[in-house]
């Protein structure tokens, strides 16, 4: 499979403003966009370093019921790929669980699957 580059990392957050402060002023990133992740929860995308931090009150797929309930934290990793459906037909093949099939989001066509110790990686298309 070709990867095209790290993409992100993604964090669930009790206090938004709290965390986009940190990534922001103390750690020098830049606020990228922000809005609605769905059902009214907000996200915050930030460039820090030379990578992307999503902040999440609730991520697309919790609210969508993919997920229970998660905890604060770090919640998945992301890699951009040229086409996510390839990729995820190629995770399946290798025996990979996919957790949320290719769905857009924004600019973006992602795709979930779990790693083999049962972590979130993203895969992203660029559309």
């Amino acid at each position: 499979m070709e990867l095209e580059r790290f993409f992100h990392v993604a964090i669930k957050t009790d206090d938004i403003e709290a965390s986009t402060a940190f990534y922001r002023d103390v750690l020098g990133g830049e606020v990228l966009e922000s809005g609605d992740a769905g059902d009214g929860s907000e996200y915050v995308a930030l460039s820090v370093a030379d990578k992307r931090i999503y902040c999440f009150e609730r991520p697309p797929y919790e609210i969508n019921g993919l997920a229970e309930d998660l905890p604060t934290g770090v919640l998945h990793f992301g890699f951009v790929v040229p086409d996510v459906d390839s990729a995820v037909a190629e995770l399946e093949s290798a025996g990979r669980e996919l957790l949320m099939p290719p769905e857009s989001f924004g600019d973006l066509k992602i795709a979930f699957v779990y790693g083999p110790d049962g972590e979130w990686i993203e895969f992203i298309e660029e559309l």
